[in-house]
């Protein structure tokens, strides 16, 4: 005969989800079993634990040079390039239509080059080093923050201008050395020194111009104005005092079913339970 005291007893009769059911417990899926027969040190699961990487830092938005590639950096690089290009071809536009007026922009001069082909040469050929080299140094070296203040946004900007100057002056090493066999070595010195900075510096300052607008725009706040009653807008946030309303109601009582009569307060612990009638009865007569 058990011992009705017994826990195990006790235990086995409660069953696993609680008194007076005897269902037997779920059974647990076995876990993978490694080589070793045991768990390898810092695995949890099917696969090899991995460490969490560590927060990636930010760069000081103050410096002049801030390497990293992102998206806002590429569309900053774009906008401002892109802007130069711009102001290169409505300048050169004018200036194509107002010579056409005296000479006919397909007929040859002087070397052999027409207007037009002229045009697309001082437009896009010729500078393209300077629009590389801007670019590519806006978009991973000095990129176009807008947490970063407007000096070093144009600092960034002239040592962008540096980059595409160095960029055409080591196209013209390779132009200015075969054009030096020919015309002796002033050819060299003239692709490598002056033309480059003829063109660079015109060019940086136009590119301060063009870095600036697109620091405004990748600045600029997105949307339209907010409707009343969306997130974030004066009123939709509850006062620090206010009292959120009751999730849980109490049980509505139920008719025709009699109440249970409720129990009596449990003394303290240690205490003693006072007498219903510490008087006594009545007297008898």
């Amino acid at each position: 005969m058990s011992n009705p005291g017994d826990p195990q007893r006790s235990q086995q009769d409660r069953g696993y989800y609680g008194a007076g059911w005897s269902q037997p417990a779920p059974s647990q899926p076995a876990p993978p079993s490694q080589p070793g027969g045991s768990y390898a040190a810092g695995s949890y699961g099917p696969g090899p634990y991995a460490p969490p990487r560590p927060p990636r830092q930010q760069g000081d938005p103050r410096k002049a040079w801030a390497p990293g590639a992102s998206v806002t950096n590429t569309a900053g690089a774009l906008i401002a390039v892109v802007s130069l290009v711009l102001v290169e071809f409505v300048s050169g536009m004018i200036g194509l239509i107002g010579t056409s007026l005296v000479v006919h922009p397909f007929s040859t001069y002087g070397t052999g080059d027409s207007l037009v082909s002229g045009f697309v040469t001082g437009v896009f050929l010729a500078p393209f080093p300077f629009y590389a080299g801007a670019f590519l140094a806006l978009a991973f070296l000095t990129p176009i923050a807008r947490r970063s203040p407007l000096p070093t946004v144009l600092l960034r900007a002239v040592l962008a201008g540096a980059a595409g100057t160095i960029a055409l002056a080591l196209v013209g090493v390779f132009t200015g050395s075969v054009g030096a066999i020919r015309s002796g070595g002033a050819r060299l010195v003239i692709d490598v020194f002056t033309t480059p900075l003829q063109n660079g510096v015109p060019f940086t300052v136009m590119l301060l111009a063009t870095s600036t607008a697109a620091w405004l725009w990748l600045g600029r706040p997105r949307g339209g104005r907010r409707a009343p009653g969306a997130p974030g807008t004066p009123g939709t946030v509850r006062p620090a005092d206010a009292v959120p309303p009751a999730t849980v109601q109490p049980p509505a009582p139920q008719h025709g079913v009699p109440q249970q009569p409720s129990a009596p307060p449990v003394p303290p612990y240690g205490g003693q339970q006072p007498p219903t009638n510490p008087w006594g009865g009545p007297a008898p007569r």
